[in-house]
């Protein structure tokens, strides 16, 4: 069953670099921080389907071509052609830690970010002791977040987006966090719920999570799907991109 499908979706992103050249006029321009602004490509004629109960790895060496597609999938980006529909909703666990004020107390940031994630009031104000409970947190609840452990922040949103329960999960970067012991209940927290038919489209630099959570990958190169696959094959071809052709 087709949870979310790709269509010849095609992407591009604004590049903004520092104004170059010698010379009194381009030295000015630099001084003055004036940049300039070009688009380039990230993703072109892209067509692929997860299907209900994946948990797909996104292989690619360039961090924003893997989030721009997770972003994508999540509809928190639209392509510039192509089409990108799902039948279910999904959760986008893209920097949303970020999100939270140091000068707001772990139960006001839980307020907020729950409520960026589709949450609302009366159902937050019901899972609020779950989630502070699965994050360690319980200590903190109404204390700012600025006096809370440095970890505080990646626990209790990693929390707050699993307590959501949807069946698609969109993650960059957070398939678990925290410390050791915490990490250790994430994965059995995702392990549960992919065992209970949850999809999973997972974004990192850790070939370590893919191995041990993925069943699937698609590699991606210069914007282009060039294979879908299992995660060993994509990371072999990754490592064999990264060394380069070799000469004669």
């Amino acid at each position: 069953m087709s949870i979310i499908e790709f269509s010849n979706v095609s992407l591009t992103m604004p590049r903004t670099k520092r104004r170059q050249g010698s010379g009194r006029k381009h030295r000015l321009r630099r001084f003055a921080g004036e940049t300039s602004r070009t688009m380039v490509p990230v993703l072109e004629n892209v067509s692929f389907t997860i299907n209900k109960g994946d948990s797909v790895a996104i292989v690619c060496g360039k961090p924003l071509l893997r989030t721009s597609l997770i972003r994508l999938a999540a509809g928190t980006l639209i392509p510039d052609s192509g089409s990108v529909t799902s039948t279910e909703r999904v959760v986008p666990m893209i920097a949303i830690a970020r999100a939270m004020g140091i000068s707001f107390t772990i139960r006001q940031n839980a307020y907020l970010v729950g409520g960026l994630l589709g949450m609302s009031a009366e159902e937050l104000t019901e899972k609020l002791p779950a989630i502070i409970e699965f994050a360690d947190l319980s200590n903190y609840l109404d204390r700012h977040l600025r006096g809370a452990p440095a970890s505080a922040r990646q626990r209790l949103a990693w929390s707050i987006a699993m307590a959501v329960e949807a069946d698609v999960y969109a993650i960059d970067q957070m398939l678990v966090v925290g410390e050791l012991e915490f990490r250790q209940k994430c994965w059995s927290a995702v392990d549960t719920l992919r065992e209970n038919g949850a999809t999973f489209l997972v974004s990192s630099d850790g070939a370590k999570q893919y191995r041990r959570f993925c069943d699937r990958a698609l590699y991606l190169e210069q914007g282009a799907l060039i294979a879908d696959t299992t995660v060993p094959q994509a990371l072999v071809l990754a490592r064999t991109a990264r060394r380069g052709p070799r000469g004669d």
